[in-house]
């Protein structure tokens, strides 16, 4: 069976009809909201740094959310679902600037996170990925009846939390108790060091070296239990076939590292050599899945126009329920014009002040940036944000934009991969933000919320990720270092999508591409 034809849920009925009216955007739930983004941003930062990926914030935002409006006289369902929908897009945020923003340091382009630059890409990044939802969601949960399981899960938890009254109390002591473990293991790991954090060795065969590795971290855990058993298969698999099948047969037939042996040899050969295997399979997949879902995508636009068309005529919103009203045309189109002008600007200066090349790069940026939305959208609904392509689509993003500015500028520009980096930036917080939004979407649909309150909570949320992320970026810079082992960091973050990113952009103009 092709993804394409994956059987769809039955007929969603709102638990709130779209007859009734209650309180979404409340006070206590806006404050609440950008508490939850802060937070489920900065550890969404430190997971993906960390460990290479990021998981949905959507249920435990929903679980906490359900606990703290508990405590009020006056709270609903609806409110708890904005909460959600805005904390799970201060994390989505998160993932799109941690995948690629550090590769600016890692090129030596910063030596430090910049403020205004990092808070400009990472809004209009996320701001794009909530525009480009808006007229997804009527053609990816409505028309195609997509499954969006997260949306799905969250939904049935706002439920039951709902009809129970102390479902959200035990789910909230679970996560407290949880968050207790996990902190206790690592205290006792970095602060008192009463084990190493990692447990590696290698031996020598001949030319070639077998590497075995194991971190010890109970995030690593915590995440391939999120994720489930066929992911986590996956990812597992990516790892064992480049480290025992890969870098040995490498070594062995093509060359060794010259002068280093045991665990160093195995990692000089693997960071200069098959990584570059990976960010090529990475390329593919990105492409493979734009092909792959072409058809949804064109069908989504079709729907949309004649959408807009048939509502045009009918006289604008006014005539649709409550739980299907979407932001309006105007907003859709002012947001976008007003996220584009600052990017203009931003790298017409990293390119010298060409006009001519910052009108392109922001052509492109917004080009890629919606179709990547789409994909990533599309393939949430199939199979789950977890499996959302973005690291994929990014590297295909950045591939294509250090192309052309190698044409335009050249070789040995440092301007030229610091600009392919931050293009990329924003289409991968937009192709993060659009698999997260459309879940949200699907779990508003369920409960009868209302679609353009939740759009307003999502903007909140980005808002919130991108005022936060810098100082959250910059404290895990000063305690753990990113990427590159030093005297001060001897085990840094290894920002994997991060280092794939720069490598990339630096192997493009730096002619050192293998």
């Amino acid at each position: 069976m092709r993804k394409q034809d994956a059987p769809t849920e039955p007929v969603d009925v709102p638990l709130v009809p779209a007859t009734v009216t209650l309180p979404e955007i409340t006070l206590k739930a806006v404050v609440l909201s950008i508490v939850l983004a802060a937070v489920l941003a900065g550890a969404n930062a430190y997971l993906g740094l960390f460990a290479g990926m990021t998981v949905s914030a959507s249920i435990p935002a929903a679980v906490v959310s359900m606990a703290v409006l508990r405590l009020f006289r006056q709270s609903n369902i609806l409110e708890n679902n904005v909460v959600q929908t805005a904390a799970s897009s201060g994390e989505a945020l998160a993932a799109g600037v941690i995948f690629t923003i550090p590769g600016l340091l890692l090129i030596g382009y910063w030596t430090t996170f910049d403020y205004s630059q990092t808070f400009t890409v990472s809004l209009v990044g996320g701001v794009l990925g909530v525009l480009f939802t808006i007229p997804l969601r009527r053609a990816l949960i409505i028309h195609a009846r997509l499954r969006f399981p997260e949306g799905l899960a969250t939904a049935e938890g706002l439920k039951v939390g709902a009809s129970s009254g102390a479902g959200a109390g035990g789910r909230i002591r679970l996560l407290l108790g949880a968050a207790a473990l996990g902190g206790g293991f690592k205290f006792a790991e970095g602060g008192l060091k009463l084990w190493s954090e990692s447990l590696e060795g290698a031996f020598q065969l001949g030319r070639s070296t077998l590497y075995g590795g194991l971190n010890l971290s109970p995030a690593l855990v915590a995440v391939g239990y999120i994720i489930g058993l066929n992911t986590a298969v996956v990812v597992f698999l990516g790892g064992a076939i480049g480290w025992l099948v890969l870098l040995p047969m490498y070594q062995a037939i093509i060359a060794s590292a010259e002068g280093l042996t045991g665990v160093a040899a195995a990692k000089a050969t693997w960071s200069g050599q098959i990584r570059y295997i990976g960010i090529g399979a990475m390329l593919v997949g990105g492409v493979w899945t734009l092909l792959e879902v072409r058809g949804a995508i064109f069908e989504s636009l079709r729907q949309l126009m004649t959408l807009y068309v048939n509502r045009h005529h009918a006289g604008g919103q006014s005539e649709l329920p409550r739980t299907e009203r979407d932001a309006g045309v105007a907003w859709l189109i002012g947001l976008t014009v007003a996220a584009l002008v600052p990017m203009v600007y931003l790298y017409q200066g990293l390119l010298g002040h060409n006009l001519f090349g910052g009108v392109g790069l922001t052509l492109l940026m917004v080009v890629t940036a919606f179709l990547f939305s789409t994909v990533a959208g599309y393939m949430a609904g199939l199979v789950g944000s977890s499996s959302n392509p973005v690291s994929g689509v990014t590297i295909a993003t950045i591939m294509l934009a250090s192309l052309l500015l190698l044409g335009l500028l050249g070789k040995g520009n440092p301007a030229g991969p610091a600009a392919a980096i931050l293009v990329g930036a924003v289409v991968c917080c937009a192709a993060a933000m659009g698999g997260d939004n459309l879940q949200d979407l699907k779990t508003g649909h369920v409960v009868g919320a209302t679609p353009w309150k939740q759009q307003v909570m999502q903007v909140i949320g980005v808002a919130t990720g991108a005022v936060v992320i810098v100082p959250v970026l910059s404290l895990l810079q000063a305690k753990y270092g990113i990427g590159e082992v030093t005297a001060a960091h001897p085990h840094p973050l290894t920002a994997p999508q991060a280092t794939l990113m720069a490598n990339l952009a630096n192997g493009v103009f730096g002619g050192s591409l293998p």
